[in-house]
């Protein structure tokens, strides 16, 4: 029988590696020939995107308005959101899906990226 000693220590050893319940992604390489312009279902609404080299920028609406701008760091693209109204701002990140097709990430307000929520796009095909 483990003594209670040792049962505080896993649930210590637990509490403590799942205290934050998510690890930040890591950057790949660009799937060959893809790239985050265009429109965009996503978890709040449409994303309309841009990119120009390593910098990507757009629209979201649906839920609510606003712009995103940012910068590419492999497959994944760290970014600024401003909403229009209520006026709100923050940051964010989304990774690429090695097809091209799917971002998956999260938000944040202000000067945090994870605790405002997932954040996923699908592409729409054209």
């Amino acid at each position: 029988m483990p003594s209670v000693r040792g049962v505080f220590a896993i649930v210590v050893a637990l509490a403590l590696t799942s205290c934050s319940g998510f690890e930040r992604p890591k950057p790949r390489a660009m799937p060959p020939g893809m790239g985050f312009a265009g429109i965009w279902d996503s978890t709040w609404g449409r994303l309309e995107l841009r990119q120009e080299g390593k910098r990507v920028s757009g629209s979201f609406t649906g839920y609510r308005e606003g712009g995103l701008t940012g910068e590419l760091e492999g497959d994944v693209w760290h970014f600024i959101w401003d909403q229009k109204t209520p006026h709100s701002h923050g940051h964010g990140f989304m990774q690429m899906s090695p097809d091209g097709q799917h971002l998956e990430g999260r938000w944040g307000y202000m000067k945090d990226d994870i605790e405002g929520g997932r954040w996923a796009a699908d592409r729409e095909s054209s």
